[in-house]
């Protein structure tokens, strides 16, 4: 996976979109990959939003074991939970609830304490199995590797799908866009852990070059074996967008181009032989004595 900043627009979406239509098939592919990654962005934002909520307040953290960020209806909360010293019964100690469409430190709204419901439950255990895979990797039979600085931020999505968990590196420092190093977790329905996927060969830290250059888009490649933007590329670039300001954001792969609009939250979908004929194209048109 190589990475380049584009410092200039190399031609507008709005050109790209007029010049191929997508097909149904590719359509639906971006909307899925669109509504899983605002769904994996809304869950690591109210995270977030939660931790600094709670740490201003400076709480007693005496037996609290971890946290779940979990949808329901319009809604997302954060829970911390606390476990019993006989390590058997957990319960929530705090936690915040926000509108899904207002994750912002002035809408969350306090969770009082309160026993753990049958979904709670439920959804720490499989987070506890995701934790023990990262430490034992008797799954992925090769250790988890995470770069100096960084951290494993773990997702658990259990919405009409099956559950699943993404596991994303997350930087210790700022000004970092972080891509790649990133895992797919998939559970059975009985809650095992089945399958897991490495969605990047590798971690790119993309910062904003020396200089203070306007940066108008972002770019990464993809080899074959993930043609298209991932969903937690989407999260990363919407989470850490003031680490890398660019409105636009495209993935290159051998077949195909995703470009993601931020402001607007669009997914477009091109083949890369589309691609590099527009850019053909808008080149000969701006070349001098054209």
């Amino acid at each position: 996976m190589k990475y380049s900043c584009l410092i200039a627009v190399l031609c507008s979406l709005g050109g790209w979109q007029q010049a191929t239509a997508q097909t149904t098939k590719t359509q639906l592919l971006a909307q899925e990959i669109l509504r899983e990654g605002l769904a994996l962005y809304e869950s690591e934002r109210a995270s977030w939003i939660a931790t600094d909520l709670l740490m201003a307040r400076q709480p007693d953290m005496t037996g609290v074991v971890g946290y779940l960020t979990y949808a329901h209806q319009d809604s997302i909360s954060t829970i911390f939970l606390h476990q019993a010293p006989d390590k058997q019964a957990i319960a929530v100690k705090y936690g915040f609830t926000f509108a899904r469409t207002s994750i912002l430190p002035a809408t969350g709204r306090n969770i009082s304490a309160r026993p753990v419901s049958a979904r709670e439950e439920r959804l720490f255990a499989l987070r506890l199995l995701v934790m023990d895979e990262l430490q034992s990797h008797k799954l992925l039979k090769s250790a988890y590797g995470f770069p100096e600085n960084t951290r494993p931020n773990v997702v658990i999505l259990d919405d009409n799908q099956a559950a699943r968990a993404y596991v994303l590196t997350g930087p210790q420092e700022g000004g970092v866009l972080p891509i790649g190093n990133d895992f797919l977790m998939s559970f059975t329905s009985a809650g095992k852990l089945s399958k897991i996927e490495r969605l990047h060969n590798s971690y790119i830290p993309m910062r904003v070059p020396e200089g203070g250059q306007t940066i108008e888009a972002g770019m990464h490649s993809h080899l074959p074996a993930h043609p298209y933007i991932t969903p937690t590329d989407i999260c990363s670039l919407l989470l850490y967008q003031d680490a890398l300001p660019a409105k636009q954001h495209l993935v290159m792969s051998n077949e195909y181009v995703s470009i993601f609009d931020l402001p607007k939250r669009q997914l477009t979908f091109l083949t890369r032989k589309a691609f590099d004929k527009i850019t053909k194209d808008q080149q000969k048109s701006h070349s001098p004595g054209e």
